[in-house]
């Protein structure tokens, strides 16, 4: 049986149920491949860093993703729950939830469309590329030896182009429908916790605001809100009023709102002065023709730094501002962990078109983020300060104060590559003893290199 470090065992076991034993090899070899693989994270590039290791034909690998029987959903249940154990049990749990759009090629590919480039977009151009859209759901954790909170992924959903939903005979979905969706799943599998749901407009929408007032007792939204919402007062002792009378948009009722100057916790875990105004409404919707009760905190820009204004509410009105607008800024760490997924896992370097490969590959991708954290906080405090003196993406010019992603894959890697990978097969059995009769500084450059984060 393959060997894999301790630390990442007890997600191993965790993951077992959810295969067959022949399957559950299977991915456990590919998923190490995966790790330790550099460049593009194609099946066949994993399956030649581990080919010591495979037992059988090289295609039944390949029909992990395509062929297997396994579930998604079970999958990553076993995951969030590895993750949900390390968050404390009386406080909530904070969700952090956004779009992506994942570049795919080619005229086979299942599900491609047509989606908004976030990165070459601007209010006045509008760039478009073909790919999937994946809408993820992160849990925001602390980990050890680390100020600033990661966020880990633990659901995906795909938002599926029209024309593929006709032809699969379904409806399609909007990324706040797939966000309420997979809120659902999670409220379910926790039913004695509490959730902050932290989203921008275009993953929360109006609706999503509904469903989560509906359900205020359990979870709480921050949001972004336009500058024109339509905002009501309480309705009067009237039957069957749902609002009062009409309120000026934020935007006309911040000039005459006392304004309050604070220093919050911003983004990049540093600090900002800033100027806020807040107030209460019911924020009513045309299209579904419900109110919402909110609390709505306008951060007024800076002339010298050209900054506009920015408007953010919550569904709980009595959270105070300064919470509101420093929970919105930790929404931030789910860029970082789409801009790491990409530099470090090769997200968009995968080469699958089916359907099944399609709806399984980027989320195991996401999921490995999460399985690397996990693994990396079942560590030893010696393993860590080990990384620690050997972080490879510090320089002379670059220095680090504390471990980032880069460092956890790093200290992964070594693991691996000393525990399995560089154990060699002689007549059969595994002999690792020509590794350690190589000198020290030799081995300990081998391991570097091989270990470093791409």
């Amino acid at each position: 049986m393959f060997r894999i470090p301790t630390a990442a065992e007890p997600l191993a076991e965790s993951l077992r149920d959810v295969f067959t034993r022949p399957t559950f090899d299977r991915f456990l070899l590919l998923v190490c491949g995966v790790i330790v693989t550099m460049g593009r994270r194609t099946v066949s590039r994993a399956l030649r860093v581990i080919e010591p290791h495979l037992d059988g034909h090289w295609c039944n690998y390949h029909r992990v993703y395509s062929q297997a029987r396994f579930s998604m959903w079970k999958l990553a249940a076993a995951v969030v729950r590895q993750v949900v154990a390390m968050l404390p049990e009386g406080e909530p749990i904070v969700l952090i939830v956004d779009d992506t759009v994942q570049r795919k090629w080619g005229k086979r590919v299942w599900a491609k469309g047509a989606h908004r480039d976030a990165k070459r977009s601007s209010r006045s151009r509008l760039s478009t590329t073909f790919g999937h859209k994946w809408l993820v759901l992160c849990v925001l954790v602390k980990l050890p030896a680390i100020s600033r909170p990661w966020a880990l992924p633990v659901l995906c959903g795909l938002c599926r182009p029209k024309k593929t939903a006709r032809k699969t005979s379904q409806r399609p979905k909007s990324a706040s429908q797939i966000s309420r969706q997979l809120l659902i799943r999670l409220m379910r599998w926790f039913p004695g916790r509490r959730f902050i749901l932290l989203g921008d407009a275009r993953a929360v929408s109006h609706e999503v605001a509904h469903f989560i007032q509906q359900h205020r007792d359990r979870i709480t939204l921050v949001s972004r809100l336009r500058s024109d919402a339509n905002l009501y007062d309480p309705p009067r002792r009237r039957r069957g009023a749902r609002k009062g009378r009409k309120k000026p948009s934020p935007r006309n009722q911040v000039k005459a709102l006392t304004h309050s100057t604070d220093t919050v916790a911003w983004y990049g875990s540093g600090e900002r002065k800033i100027r806020y105004a807040s107030d209460t409404g019911l924020w009513y919707s045309t299209c579904d023709l419900r109110v919402v009760p909110i609390r709505w905190v306008c951060v007024r820009g800076n002339p010298k730094l050209r900054s506009e204004d920015a408007y953010f509410y919550s569904t709980d009105q009595a959270m105070p501002a300064r919470r509101i607008i420093e929970l919105y800024a930790l929404r931030w760490n789910i860029e970082v962990t789409f801009e790491e997924s990409r530099a470090l896992l090769g997200l968009e370097t995968t080469r699958h078109w089916c359907r099944q490969s399609v709806l399984r590959v980027t989320p195991i991708l996401f999921g490995l983020f999460t399985s690397i954290a996990l693994v990396w906080s079942e560590m030893s405090p010696a393993q860590r300060a080990q990384a620690k003196r050997q972080r490879l993406s510090q320089t002379p010019c670059y220095q680090k104060r504390e471990p980032t992603f880069s460092d956890a894959l790093y200290l992964v890697r070594q693991q691996l590559w000393e525990t399995s990978l560089l154990q060699g097969r002689v007549s059969g059995r595994v002999n690792g003893s020509w590794l350690q009769e190589l000198p020290q500084p030799i081995r300990s450059q081998i391991i570097w290199h091989l270990s470093a984060a791409a």
